[in-house]
């Protein structure tokens, strides 16, 4: 069936990770309101622009509550109800944070992920993160992109033109060069690994 203890729930494909999964993050619903006791409401979920689920959770105080429909590998919608609990502990400097409590391991965590029938920690469905998954090449390009992105009012496809507004000419400079650098770094790598130049 899918869950805890069938032998199956936590097997996840070698090429999933965080980012390919659907999320809750703690964080984020104490940002927005969201963690209230008594409110209600729904969180979803969006890829490249498009919907891909969405979940109705209920907050009476201790508990997140969600209620939601899945469907694992291509099998039968199943419907789903899942208690979260939620933990608080002290910070350094006053206040309190909020955190997670995995249904399976109860480890302590900001994020919840979606790779099967329940949303549990990263560690119970060994999910890595994406950067874990990338090779020298693949980061650099990312850094590359990230900063382009940053530094460029315009940037598609790996190229950026015009100053972002708003920045100062000398953290341009500075950023550029390192931008430029990069560049340099990502040709290299393209023509060590497939041969190519430029």
């Amino acid at each position: 069936m899918g869950g805890i203890g069938s032998g199956t729930w936590c097997r996840v494909g070698t090429k999933t990770t965080t980012d390919d999964c659907k999320g809750i993050d703690i964080r984020y619903m104490k940002r927005n309101g969201l963690l209230t006791p008594g409110h209600s409401g729904s969180l979803s979920w969006k890829r490249d622009g498009k919907p891909v689920g969405d979940i109705r959770y209920q907050f009476p105080g201790s508990l997140l509550l969600l209620n939601y429909r899945c469907r694992v590998d291509g099998g039968e919608w199943e419907s789903v109800e899942q208690s979260i609990p939620i933990t608080t502990t002290a910070c350094n400097y006053g206040n309190s944070r909020q955190w997670f409590e995995c249904p399976h391991c109860s480890y302590r965590c900001a994020i919840l992920y979606n790779a099967g029938t329940l949303f549990l920690c990263r560690k119970c469905y060994s999910l890595p993160y994406r950067s874990q998954m990338q090779g020298d090449l693949e980061r650099l390009f990312d850094q590359k992109h990230s900063l382009g992105a940053r530094i460029f009012e315009h940037y598609e496809h790996g190229e950026g033109w015009l100053k972002k507004k708003g920045m100062h000419q000398t953290t341009f400079d500075r950023l550029y060069s390192k931008y430029e650098r990069l560049e340099s770094r990502v040709n290299q790598g393209t023509i060590d690994r497939f041969g190519l130049s430029f």
